[in-house]
């Protein structure tokens, strides 16, 4: 991509992301009726993750960031749609790209993650790794990212970073 394109994305989380207050509000017996549905969230596009996503991918702009909570514990799925001319390259390039850089324990890339075209988001809850995958057609893809929100998120990677500070194997204490 070129730095100053604009791209949106999309997640799909369980409600364990919300920390303690939003795992008790989801988990009351006596709840409103709207937590059984998924809910968006970050409606002003003011997330707390905006300039870490831009910062990281190395994108002049922010992207339009669309995160839901479902009511399910833990997993997540990212997707961030693609058009292949807002590429310098094909669907086979970003293909080749992630089978080269994510081949590892803790990112696998897989042709694809989907059961017979649905992908769920909360499949790897309870896992220390993530699936990354690239699907689509007539110049029109998505990239997916999935995920445990916990394990791969901050508490996992304190357990890895924890490892290499001790110079154990990096996935010492988490679930490969």
């Amino acid at each position: 991509l070129e730095k100053d394109t604009k791209i949106a994305c999309t997640s799909l989380t369980g409600y364990s992301g919300g920390g303690k207050k939003m795992i008790a509000e989801y988990e009351d017996l006596g709840r409103s009726l709207e937590y059984g549905s998924p809910r968006i969230y970050a409606l002003t596009q003011q997330h707390k993750h905006l300039r870490e996503m831009k910062a990281v991918t190395g994108l002049l702009n922010e992207p339009h960031f669309t995160p839901i909570v479902a009511d399910y514990y833990s997993g997540m799925l990212v997707t961030v749609p693609i058009f292949e001319d807002m590429l310098n390259g094909t669907v086979e390039d970003i293909t080749n790209v992630y089978k080269k850089k994510y081949g590892g324990e803790f990112v696998r890339y897989c042709d694809s993650i989907d059961d017979g075209g649905l992908i769920a988001s909360g499949v790897l809850s309870g896992f220390d790794y993530m699936k990354v995958s690239v699907a689509g057609s007539g110049g029109r893809m998505s990239l997916f990212a999935q995920y445990d929100n916990l394990g791969k998120g901050a508490s996992g990677a304190a357990v890895e970073c924890m490892n290499i500070a001790l110079g154990l194997p990096c996935e010492t204490g988490l679930v490969c």
